[in-house]
């Protein structure tokens, strides 16, 4: 999709990673960010469990041990929001970019982001919602609101880092390991589940691309 204003962000697809090896390759591009520059990161997580600035470990609800020996991995981090789950089926998506060339901030860059996971959603046949109060992307889903997309960002120096995690075909029951954000009554769900099929991945992130190109008025170049 070309645009008028020019904005551009620059695609980077690392596949399935240890989350160090994520957080160490946004701080590498923030390093070398310029001027007009932005970058958007599809990734996978092995199995971790991340606690946020906002999070506390009362919200795990096994011992380290355990769950260490259930394959997790268990780290604090700099973003946003409190605990949430990583796993191999869960596409994380991390935008780098620059709020002064976008025009926007921080809060107003999170809601942008909902409402641009919302449009992809509806694009694929979901219909989902935005709950005040509760950062994420919620659907209906068996008669309870469960939440198929966190967030958690970080913004330091103007530049965005951290983003959002969507449940495709993940492991859900790794879910029952934490209190998900803070919310005793917090399920998740994932595509896999709300539409009753195999997912193609690379059209997913098609469709995510093609959502944030329209949501954030900008072109995201692939490759």
């Amino acid at each position: 999709m070309s645009t008028q204003n020019n904005k551009k962000i620059k695609v980077h697809d690392l596949g399935l990673v240890d989350y160090k090896f994520g957080l160490n390759y946004q701080k590498g591009l923030i390093n070398r960010i310029k001027k007009d520059e932005n970058h958007l990161i599809f990734l996978e997580h092995n199995k971790t469990i991340t606690v946020g600035t906002k999070g506390t470990v009362a919200d795990i609800l096994f011992t380290t041990k355990q769950l260490e020996n259930d394959g997790f991995s268990i780290i604090k981090t700099d973003r946003g929001g409190q605990v949430t789950i990583h796993n191999k089926g869960q596409l994380v998506v991390y935008p780098l970019v620059q709020l002064k060339e976008f025009e926007l901030k921080p809060v107003d860059y999170v809601r942008r982001i909902e409402i641009m996971i919302v449009d992809f959603l509806k694009e694929i046949g979901i219909d989902s919602k935005i709950i005040i109060g509760k950062t994420g992307v919620w659907i209906d889903s068996f008669n309870k609101q469960r939440k198929i997309v966190a967030i958690g960002v970080r913004v330091s120096g103007g530049i965005t880092m951290h983003g959002f995690a969507l449940n495709i075909d993940n492991d859900l029951g790794d879910f029952n390991s934490i209190i998900p954000c803070g919310l005793p009554e917090s399920e998740a769900t994932s595509l896999k589940r709300e539409l009753k099929s195999d997912i193609d991945k690379s059209d997913i992130k098609s469709k995510l691309i093609n959502s944030f190109e329209k949501i954030f008025d900008c072109e995201v170049i692939v490759g």
